[in-house]
């Protein structure tokens, strides 16, 4: 009598990488970005058309492998770079391009846990057992994916020539030492994973094919565009030289093409100059404007709390001046789409305090303008009926 181990029952069967490739909808670049709309995408009509692209790409490269038998050619793998502002939507765009529309294997990783091998924190092979974990431990399907390092930025330190020069014998705890890790995993066509994550030195590491894996790094870069603009002004020291008014950069800036193709910029930044050559597209995402955020306030961030408010039988009213009042305050932020709901959080918890689990107690939450401006939201209060 055969004994079926614990456990195995109940796991479902592996379905073949070539079915899942076939299963994934072919859309254009057009509508891959149509869809991105479809889904609550708003403004960046430049990066999504990239993006748009960089995903159709992505799709056509695991299709010719898994399903017209061709192999990748050499040097074919896309590594993109997305740099912008705090609140443009660049993880988001990476979450509705892969996860959703693709729908392939998708990993967004925080950038500041990993350190050089040896030291305490994540090696950035880990970024290879995290694929492997969201593909369901199939190497195939995970081969498959896409990996977004976020915070990517944080990664650059004040510069040392003894680091550059030192021919790298020395360990180095801060971001060089990440940068150099990286320099492998985003240019080889395979490379050794731990399964276990690295917590046990007893399993032999496993490999990934990365010809079809693209890798995304999305970051602020506050400051690079300083950095940019300073290096392309001649400088003068003593006497003939003209005093210039320091201004503080904004924090809600972009960086314009001819920037980002200057990468001697980049290395004063601090970064390892062969790691931004690694990087085969570099796109920059601009400070969304009033209109966008207006946009979003009404389709993505208004629409989810009316849903929440909803739930617990009450109708949630917006008036339009309190709208515009919003919009002012994240543009005020600089924090993108994220200052929304900063400014909307604490007047709707009043209301969720008061009312939520209370049936009965009102049917109708409206903020409104307060006339005389002592209002708890900074001249908006809320009012139930």
């Amino acid at each position: 009598m055969t004994v079926a181990r614990p456990g195995l029952e109940s796991r479902p069967p592996r379905v073949d990488v070539r079915d899942r490739v076939a299963a994934i909808e072919v859309l254009s670049p057009r509508e891959i970005d149509a869809r991105l709309g479809d889904l609550g995408y708003r403004g960046q009509a430049e990066a999504r058309r990239a993006a748009a692209v960089l995903a159709y790409r992505h799709l056509r490269r695991i299709r010719r492998l898994h399903l017209e038998g061709l192999a990748p050619e050499p040097g074919q793998r896309e590594n993109c770079m997305f740099l912008g502002p705090t609140g443009s939507g660049k993880t988001f765009l990476v979450e509705l391009l892969f996860r959703e529309i693709l729908a392939v294997p998708t990993v967004l990783a925080d950038a500041t846990q990993f350190s050089e091998t040896g030291y305490v924190g994540d090696d950035v092979n880990t970024l290879l057992s995290r694929l492997h974990e969201v593909a369901g431990r199939d190497a195939e399907w995970a081969a498959c994916g896409v990996v977004c390092m976020d915070e990517f930025d944080k990664l650059a330190t004040s510069r040392s020539d003894s680091r550059f020069a030192g021919q790298q014998t020395t360990k180095d705890v801060s971001g060089f030492g990440v940068q150099r890790s990286l320099l492998h995993l985003l240019s080889a066509s395979r490379a050794d994973f731990p399964a276990d994550f690295g917590f046990t030195s007893r399993l032999q590491p496993d490999t990934m094919e990365l010809s079809c894996v693209t890798f995304i790094a999305c970051g602020a870069f506050s400051g690079l565009r300083a950095t940019a603009e300073g290096m392309a002004r001649e400088e003068r020291l003593g006497f003939g030289r003209e005093p210039r008014a320091t201004k503080e950069e904004s924090i809600a800036s972009s960086v314009t093409q001819e920037q980002l193709e200057q990468t001697t910029a980049f290395a004063r930044y601090g970064f390892i100059p062969e790691l931004i050559g690694r990087f085969n597209r570099l796109v920059s995402f601009a400070p969304l404007d009033a209109a966008t955020l207006g946009d979003i306030l009404q389709h993505n961030v208004l629409r989810a709390y009316e849903r929440e408010f909803e739930q617990e039988g009450l109708h949630l009213s917006v008036e339009p001046a309190v709208r515009e009042h919003v919009i002012a305050g994240a543009l005020k932020r600089e924090t993108g789409a994220r200052g929304l709901r900063t400014t909307l959080a604490p007047l709707l918890e009043q209301a969720a305090y008061a009312h939520f689990g209370q049936p009965g107690t009102a049917s109708v939450v409206r903020l409104v303008m307060d006339g005389d401006g002592d209002g708890d939201g900074d001249g908006v209060r809320c009012v139930a009926e």
